[in-house]
């Protein structure tokens, strides 16, 4: 019977690891500058990504999706001496701003990664197809990648590896308004291809993509994606909470009981969202 749950490879890390870090976290995470960051990362998942930042050090981050800026703060301050490259396509919500990171709104796949480290990471947290971003950090040989969002069939706003494995095609439905923007903007790159012959309509197009996120048709591109994966490692949640369902698809609770550290944090605690880490081959 299959499993709802993708391992392949053990980490080289264990429960005991993780829980063991749950202390400098918090004491980092008072500290954070956004307080409220509903719609971006919330405490849990801020802790299994500092977590795998400490585990792992690589000497370049690559962030895909900034929002408010707390996850390049996170990195910041969790590896001083590690280079930060933040990427998003809209850099006008941010509220924390790093001296440090370099910047930019043009979107992961056309930038220029031939000379960066070997222990690089890229951190995706874009909601973009997960398998076109593994096929593209394969194609820059980047080989560690955290996905923030790994919804499970039926969640999220966009194709993840998650739902790929458990034979769901995520088929997005943004809205009559949102669709006929997005006409609008289409119109517009066909009149600028029209009479502008100088025009290269690439990344905009890219961003229509982004707009209407229809996932693979073709389910079976799961096998496909994992002939270039060497380990993949679901962070657990770390709790056991009630508005956590589907049971088969979630790991066991890091913790059986809530920890006296974690109190303060319960709220932000039941955003789950399935962090991922995978090292590609």
């Amino acid at each position: 019977m299959k499993k709802f749950i993708f391992e392949k490879s053990n980490p080289e890390w264990s429960g005991n690891d993780i829980s063991n870090e749950l202390d400098n976290f918090c004491d980092l995470y008072e500290n954070r500058p956004i307080k409220n960051n509903k719609g971006g990362m919330l405490f849990q998942q801020m802790f299994s990504f500092f977590f795998l930042l400490k585990r792992l050090k690589p000497k370049l981050i690559i962030e895909s999706g900034v929002y408010k800026g707390q996850s390049t703060w996170l990195i910041e301050n969790t590896l001083p001496n590690s280079e930060i490259i933040s990427l998003d396509i809209d850099l006008s919500q941010r509220e924390y701003i790093s001296k440090k990171a370099i910047y930019s709104s043009k979107d992961f796949r056309f930038h220029d990664f031939s000379k960066i480290p070997e222990n690089t990471l890229v951190f995706f947290d874009d909601h973009v197809n997960h398998v076109e971003r593994l096929i593209e950090s394969k194609f820059f040989n980047i080989k560690n990648i955290v996905l923030e969002d790994n919804y499970l069939p039926g969640k999220g706003d966009f194709q993840t590896l998650k739902q790929l494995y458990n034979n769901y095609a995520f088929n997005h439905n943004p809205g009559i308004l949102s669709l006929i923007k997005t006409n609008i903007f289409f119109n517009k790159i066909i009149f600028k291809k029209i009479f502008n012959k100088n025009y290269n309509v690439k990344i905009d197009i890219d961003k229509i993509s982004k707009r209407v996120r229809d996932g693979n048709a073709d389910v079976n591109w799961f096998e496909n994606i994992n002939k270039i994966i060497d380990c993949y490692y679901e962070f657990p949640p770390l709790i056991k909470y009630e508005d956590l369902k589907d049971d088969e698809f979630v790991k066991k609770p890091l913790f059986n009981s809530m920890p006296d550290k974690l109190k303060n944090y319960l709220n932000s605690s039941k955003e789950y969202n399935f962090l991922t880490y995978l090292r590609l081959n």
